[in-house]
């Protein structure tokens, strides 16, 4: 009953994104088995780019069980190209309000929410292979209650504030 649940929930989400919108450039999703994120688990995202002058708008869907035990989500997250990283940072992304009310859209237990990866768009100095990388930074081992994590690319017009990825 719980993978006919899971496999509902995914027709779902893949509808929903595919039915509004713009599509995404690129999308991949990455599955956590148990939904159990070891600390040591990277999520990887392997981005080919090839066109140097758009600007990119990326997202994170993060999609969590409802009775995961936080109301946030700390992440380690860089970008690296062949030469080594270009951009690396801390974020914390918020499943829920201050009220404990969660975030985002969900089914069947499962509730998904979508965050910038940062506030302006990404643009890419040189058309190659660019490594998303995200590792969780919570205190729990391993942290329980994340189903996926998914990146999510969209070509966007150029605006002031748009930067390359450092």
């Amino acid at each position: 009953m719980h993978s006919i649940l899971r496999i509902f929930a995914l027709s779902a989400a893949v509808l929903a994104v595919a039915s509004c919108g713009p599509s995404p450039e690129f999308i991949v999703v990455r599955e956590l088995d148990g939904e159990a994120w070891y600390r040591d688990s990277m999520l990887v995202f392997e981005v080919p780019v090839t066109d140097t002058a758009a600007t990119y708008r990326v997202e994170v869907d993060v999609r969590h069980a409802g009775d995961y035990a936080y109301r946030n989500l700390y992440v380690g997250r860089d970008v690296l190209n062949a030469r080594g990283t270009v951009y690396h940072d801390t974020a914390e992304f918020q499943l829920a309000s201050p009220e404990g009310t969660w975030l985002g859209d969900g089914i069947a237990g499962l509730k998904t929410v979508t965050l910038a990866y940062r506030s302006e768009g990404l643009r890419f100095p040189k058309a190659e292979t660019y490594r998303f990388r995200m590792q969780h930074l919570m205190r729990d081992e391993p942290l329980q209650g994340i189903h996926s994590v998914a990146l999510k690319l969209y070509r966007t017009e150029p605006q002031d504030g748009q930067d390359e990825p450092r």
